[in-house]
């Protein structure tokens, strides 16, 4: 009578088929983690680390250079009025800057009025030269991207931003983005804070306003006069007007 045949074999067979198999789907799915893991890398490259120029809501991709409203990609100032026979006045100025201070409380009415009266060209040229005299740097470029945030909103609304935002000039440590948007919002009524917080015409004030203005004057503040520099007492009240009224 024959011996029955032991089933060994065959289930060391099935154990050994099933351990092959398991090795497989265990380098398969180490293949997949490496490469999901590759990805998600590249793509936290490409897209930035967060920060103020973040694109939230398809207006500000981060480095994209946007322009304010009615503003050309390589013109370096705003135009607040325009006039058919006043003169062209160009004023550099960064919000960081003490004189500038002084500038805006001794010629920042008259400047205002003369523009909302059409008896000038105004240009605004907001600068962050002394971005890396604030701590942490960039104090100069926010709080102008703030002023240039109003205006996007309404072009007559620049002059009370501007004015508050040297009414609350701080040291050189700055204020911080919601301060800076608590600022503008009390002189304007605008919620401008999304517009601050993604920097959103940083890219222009960097890289178009101060190119210009670097090559154009030797600091700030500085009032051209139909493109020749104003000599007088930038500190004296009157004094801009009265050369406006006299070119």
């Amino acid at each position: 009578m024959a011996q029955p045949r032991s089933r060994t074999p065959l289930i060391v067979g099935i154990f050994a088929a099933i351990a092959c198999l398991a090795l497989v789907l265990l380098v398969v799915a180490a293949l997949i983690a490496g490469i999901v893991y590759f990805r998600s890398l590249d793509s936290g490259d490409s897209g930035g680390s967060g920060g103020s120029g973040d694109q939230r809501d398809g207006t500000s991709t981060s480095g994209e250079l946007i322009t304010p409203p009615g503003v050309d990609e390589d013109q370096p100032y705003l135009e607040l009025s325009t006039s058919s026979d006043g003169p062209v006045v160009d004023v550099y100025l960064d919000f960081l800057c003490p004189h500038c201070k002084t500038f805006e409380e001794a010629q920042g009415e008259d400047l205002a009025q003369l523009a909302l009266d059409g008896e000038v060209t105004l240009r605004m040229h907001p600068r962050p030269m002394l971005d890396p005299n604030s701590t942490p740097v960039g104090y100069s470029g926010r709080a102008a991207n703030a002023a240039v945030c109003a205006y996007a909103e309404d072009p007559e609304l620049w002059f009370p931003a501007e004015s508050a935002l040297f009414e609350a000039q701080p040291g050189t440590e700055g204020l911080t983005d919601d301060e800076l948007a608590q600022v503008v919002d009390e002189a304007t009524g605008l919620d401008v804070g999304q517009c601050i917080a993604e920097g959103t015409y940083l890219p222009w004030i960097e890289d178009v306003v101060e190119p210009e203005a670097g090559s154009s004057t030797q600091g700030t503040p500085t009032v051209l006069l139909d493109g020749e520099q104003f000599t007088g007492d930038l500190a004296a009240p009157g004094s801009v007007k009265e050369a406006v009224e006299a070119a």
